[in-house]
């Protein structure tokens, strides 16, 4: 992504309703600047084409039209799944919109699912929220706890995000007083030296687990997790009764 920008515009908003009828698939713009996941999960489109073979009822795919371009915002797994099985046109739900609120509709879709959000993708989802106006209500910036309850992210992360890709904001927010909302909690006592490889070795199992989208490949992971934490926890040892 481009680097990141603030807006001080007021969140544009859209002034028509929906509209569904059908689309066809190959003219529907399918734009990277749209899509808050960095890929598809092969996995998702499989068993959704399965679903739909069987009858399943899918919703309709969101779509904005900006400019009188109609771009897609909501159901790059469904769309791929359509043409993998042949079909040229679908239902879809329309609505015009400005290419500011079309951005935040695609990314804030993504957050409502049931495909998980990578670390990334949710930074990313923070960006085009402030990019868009989100974080303004009315003349006023929100506070990071108002953020955190549009974004379901600790206050603390957005705050650690803005500082990164918002410094602007981020100082007028506040910046480096740690009192302010949104401030970082008092730092936990360091870990013993011995401790530091293992838990930095941890901390990449997590990296990585946020990093995948698949569900699949994500329950494997938290069963993995869980076989290894039921054998460590514990002294390891137990004493019986002895008959001496």
């Amino acid at each position: 992504p481009s680097a990141a920008r603030e807006t001080n515009s007021t969140p544009t908003t859209t002034t028509t309703t929906p509209i569904l009828g059908r689309i066809t698939l190959a003219q529907l713009v399918r734009s990277r600047d749209f899509q808050i996941r960095t890929r598809l999960c092969t996995s998702t489109v499989n068993r959704y084409a399965s679903a739909i073979k069987a009858g399943a009822d899918m919703p309709p795919l969101q779509v904005a039209l900006v400019d009188g371009v109609h771009i897609l915002v909501d159901g790059f797994h469904r769309a791929a799944a359509y043409e993998a099985l042949g079909y040229a046109e679908v239902d879809a739900s329309v609505i015009e919109a400005t290419r500011d609120n079309a951005l935040w509709m695609a990314a804030e879709a993504n957050t409502r699912h049931g495909l998980p959000l990578t670390g990334k993708e949710h930074r990313e989802v923070f960006r085009t929220y402030i990019r868009t106006g989100q974080h303004l209500k009315g003349k006023r910036r929100k506070s990071y706890r108002e953020m955190q309850a549009d974004l379901q992210k600790q206050h603390t992360t957005l705050r650690n995000w803005t500082e990164k890709d918002f410094p602007g904001l981020f100082r007028v927010m506040g910046g480096d007083n740690r009192s302010a909302e949104g401030g970082l909690p008092d730092q936990p006592a360091p870990p013993p030296a011995d401790a530091r490889g293992p838990l930095k070795a941890l901390e990449g199992v997590r990296q990585a687990y946020q990093e995948t989208t698949c569900p699949e490949a994500r329950q494997a992971i938290r069963e993995r997790l869980q076989e290894y934490a039921l054998a460590i926890v514990g002294d390891g040892w137990r004493e019986t009764l002895s008959d001496f």
